[in-house]
């Protein structure tokens, strides 16, 4: 059902957020990386230290402001 979206880039600004304990970021960090190529409007990643996936709820305030910051800047 998707294959007509195959390499199809998100042309919409973006914001990646991740903590640095997140085990699922940590083990796909090389597309990660790459996602910017199918995302050209992708802002520079936010990295939260000491945080693991659920960086919503291990870090409310700072996701918060961060998300904030984004919107703002539309």
């Amino acid at each position: 059902m998707l294959a007509a979206f195959a390499g199809a880039a998100v042309t919409v600004p973006a914001l990646y957020m991740a903590g640095d304990r997140d085990f699922v970021a940590a083990v796909f960090s090389e597309d990660i990386a790459k996602q910017s190529v199918l995302v050209p409007r992708l802002r520079p990643a936010i990295t939260l230290p000491g945080c693991g996936h659920w960086t919503q709820q291990e870090r409310a305030p700072e996701v918060s402001a961060a998300m904030i910051d984004f919107l703002r800047s539309l």
